[in-house]
């Protein structure tokens, strides 16, 4: 019983991660199309220091990063699942 209910609330968990993931990947996809390059193109020049203060930079470094991080979730708990 116990072992069934952890393991309906991890595939619920997978399931919002996945809703998440995919609004974080529009997200990112708006960033891309207005500004003409990769995130990782992007990312790489931010961390360098190469772009000015636009706030969009900001939220798009953090969208980033909150993807990468729910990635890292993801496979966690898919490796739980195992």
């Amino acid at each position: 019983m116990v072992k069934r209910v952890v393991l309906k609330t991890l595939i619920t968990k997978l399931e919002e991660i996945n809703r998440t993931v995919e609004e974080l990947k529009k997200s990112l996809g708006y960033f891309e199309r207005k500004y003409g390059m990769s995130t990782e193109a992007f990312y790489q020049a931010f961390v360098q220091g190469s772009l000015d203060d636009n706030m969009d930079f900001f939220e798009w470094k953090a969208t980033k990063d909150m993807l990468d991080e729910l990635k890292i979730e993801k496979e966690t708990l898919l490796g739980v699942l195992k």
